[in-house]
């Protein structure tokens, strides 16, 4: 069959359109495993081929990348299949406006999505959109080839597994798939069908920038069920690790292939067994491969050793991110974040020792916290400052589809799906003037009072225990050579500054003219 594949634009507020996106790894693992059984497929990456494009959207809204007329032009007319990547509600507005036009344009084409958003809201994807054929549930490469097999022969759906589809107007809901069990037989990312060189032109990456890098995955899944979290809807709670041998192939292969320098790690929880990293990074060193990697998304602290963290810095792992949450002991028991924030201080300690830039992802707003937890948590923040953490980011809690929490809140009616109210608001997430927040104890003036003065407490402390920080920070800054996240937001913000001093310019000398 004729598939093509569509990463959607993205879709946010103005003021952040310089905002970039790394390449989709998990669009890239179903093009692999489409090509390998035999089916020819394009891929459309509509924010690479044009990252610096603005389309606008409606409100302070627009949208980066191909405009829906542009995407629409580029599919092939003879496709049999066209496929959508949805991977974050945010997005969803935009991804329903794409996918009802591409249906319009292309009647009796079948049209397919997948992605995190596609799993926590199958029905609610398909009863929204006019088009939309058919969700894929969770873990995709097996289930889209099964998927595309029935449609070539015409075989019933109902014999897929893992999917939602339409069928005379009713939404049917097939056998759960089970995760898949020889995670060493998936084809690796097809990046020949993404334009790669456009990632590179515009650093778009989602770690630091530390040359031309890559995402990649050496484990599967999350063996924990924290509330917050949509995982265990997505991957169920299997935890699989890939043979080492494999994923160091993979590395080499695109070192070749593309001149990589960085790897990004894109594991849900990319260090959990001690023995396994520790190989990892030793198959690493004894190939001599030369190399940065990092892990940009967050793991857990348990198996991050004195030991292993000596490896990992030796191996090239140069950003490490901790994913503690909360540095409230009562709220890391409510939300099932089981970790040890005593342990995770040490493992940290290990990691700062060895040179590696250090990152920390705090969450205010639960539902059920209180001040004394916020407290907990900005004494926790001044401890990691204190043994060396370099950067920190305090997000408001918004419940995402998918995890406990979003389902406890839509159960108590203070989530409601059937406008765009509520997607609005997880764009408005980040915006401090307009957050939405699910908690009843904590009045929304502290809440914002208490992220702004988490930065001060927390960057304040930071470079009053490390002064020589603040300099080399702005030296970074000054030189584009980003060491953090943090440096990465700030060069971003004065970019945008300039970008927007530039249109007013622009502006005022068209106005002149006139």
């Amino acid at each position: 069959m004729k598939v093509c594949l569509i990463r959607p634009p993205q879709l946010m507020k103005v003021l952040s359109t310089l905002m970039k996106s790394s390449q989709p790894l998990g669009l890239a693992y179903i093009a692999g495993s489409i090509k390998a059984a035999g089916h020819a497929v394009t891929v459309i990456d509509t924010i690479a081929e044009s990252p610096e494009q603005i389309n606008a959207f409606n409100n302070d809204l627009v949208t980066i990348g191909l405009s829906i007329q542009e995407i629409v032009a580029r599919i092939p007319k003879d496709t049999d299949v066209i496929g959508f990547s949805c991977m974050f509600s945010m997005n969803w507005m935009s991804d329903r406006m794409l996918i009802d036009a591409v249906g319009e344009a292309f009647p009796g084409v079948v049209l397919i999505a997948g992605g995190e958003h596609i799993t926590a809201t199958a029905e609610f994807s398909l009863s929204k959109s006019k088009h939309l054929d058919v969700c894929v549930l969770g873990e995709g490469e097996e289930t889209i080839v099964e998927l595309l097999k029935a449609i070539d022969e015409k075989q019933s759906l109902r014999e897929v597994a893992g999917i939602v589809f339409k069928e005379n107007g009713e939404n049917v809901t097939t056998t759960p798939r089970k995760r898949v069990a020889a995670i060493d037989a998936i084809p690796w990312p097809e990046w020949s069908l993404f334009p790669m060189d456009k990632y590179y032109e515009h650093s778009m990456v989602y770690g630091v920038d530390r040359g031309k890098s890559v995402p990649i995955m050496a484990t599967r899944g999350c063996p924990f069920s924290c509330t917050f979290c949509s995982s265990p809807d997505m991957w169920g709670t299997t935890y699989a690790m890939r043979n080492i041998e494999d994923v160091v192939d993979e590395i080499q292969y695109m070192q070749r292939q593309y001149q990589i320098v960085n790897f990004d790690f894109f594991d849900l929880t990319a260090i959990v067994d001690k023995k396994w990293i520790i190989r990892f990074c030793e198959t690493i060193l004894e190939r001599n491969i030369k190399m940065t990697w990092q892990i940009p998304a967050g793991t857990r602290s348990e198996a991050i050793t004195e030991q292993v963290t000596k490896l990992l810095y030796e191996s090239g792992c140069r950003n490490i991110t901790y994913a503690p949450e909360s540095g409230s002991p009562e709220i890391l028991r409510l939300i099932k974040k089981r970790v040890i924030l005593r342990n995770m201080l040490r493992s940290m300690r290990f990691a700062n020792a060895e040179g590696m830039n250090i990152k920390i992802n705090m969450i205010m707003g639960f539902p059920e916290e209180h001040h004394k937890h916020i407290w907990e948590t900005l004494k926790f923040l001044i401890q990691a400052s204190w043994i060396g953490v370099h950067d920190m980011a305090p997000s408001i809690f918004q419940p995402y589809p998918g995890s406990a929490l979003f389902r406890k809140l839509i159960e108590d009616k203070k989530i409601n799906m059937e406008s765009d109210e509520y997607f609005y608001e997880l764009i408005y997430v980040d915006s401090f003037l307009y957050n939405k927040f699910y908690n009843d104890h904590i009045h929304p003036f502290w809440l914002k009072f208490y992220q702004l003065f988490a930065y001060l407490v927390f960057y304040g402390s930071n470079y009053l225990f490390r002064p020589i920080r603040f300099f080399v920070t702005v030296k970074n800054i000054y030189t584009q050579q980003y060491e953090s996240r943090s440096e990465m937001a700030l060069g971003d913000l004065f970019k945008r500054l300039r970008f927007k001093k530039n249109q007013q310019s622009v502006v005022l000398s068209n106005t002149t003219k006139l």
